[in-house]
């Protein structure tokens, strides 16, 4: 398949390792230079495109006419119904997915053409009323052809990841935390958010990483 993936960062660089796998045709659109110089140095495979994802030129210099899929990974919810909206009108791509950080978006943008708006709160939000059922340390959720798995892990006050920021967090590569779960609150974390006891990380890895993600968090392995 041909995918092009417009913004994003750690899920980005995730979704790229993940679709390198399959053999895909991948472009990466992104406003951050020094993020756009990082991807071409680590995949060889990959065109990547130095720009605002958002503007048509330089949808237009990705040369994505025709592709099968658009992914809109932006922080904003209106840069990526616009990528979404742009790419299928203008320049005929045959299916759009986004993020959105506002779950009450993910049923407009879908009527306003986007195949497919993904919200973590959104899928996530039956999690809260399963708390007290759901195991102390990890729920594995494994998706297409085993290729990531989705760990829900629940920190204690002896955890390594107690009190630290997600970027002070020694991750394996390919490893993202999606979601925090914090009392009745679920929500996307940022970098600089931080993790305190109670919390439940909802984190995307690979088999190959699982283990060291949950002792990076926990501070032991899943038997």
């Amino acid at each position: 398949m041909k995918i092009a993936i417009a913004g994003g960062r750690d899920e980005a660089d995730f979704l790229i390792g993940l679709l390198l796998m399959g053999k895909h045709k991948l472009i990466v659109m992104n406003e951050d230079k020094a993020y756009c110089e990082h991807l071409a140095s680590v995949y060889d495979r990959i065109s990547v495109i130095y720009g605002d994802p958002s503007k048509e030129y330089v949808m237009n210099d990705a040369e994505v006419r025709g592709f099968d899929v658009m992914i809109a990974l932006c922080d904003k919810d209106a840069d990526n119904l616009l990528i979404c909206q742009m790419a299928k009108r203008l320049f005929a791509l045959k299916k759009t997915v986004c993020t959105v950080r506002n779950p009450k978006n993910v049923e407009i943008f879908e009527i306003l053409g986007v195949d497919r708006a993904i919200s973590a709160t959104y899928m996530l939000a039956h999690f809260i009323e399963q708390a007290s059922v759901l195991e102390d340390i990890v729920k594995v959720v494994p998706l297409e052809n085993e290729q990531v798995l989705v760990n829900e892990m629940k920190v204690k006050s002896n955890c390594p990841a107690m009190d630290k920021k997600i970027v002070e967090l020694k991750l394996p590569k390919g490893t993202i935390i999606s979601c925090i779960i914090r009392d009745t609150e679920v929500f996307v974390p940022g970098g600089e958010s931080k993790i305190i006891a109670g919390d439940r990380l909802v984190v995307m890895t690979t088999p190959k990483n699982q283990q060291e993600a949950v002792k990076a968090i926990v501070g032991y392995e899943q038997e």
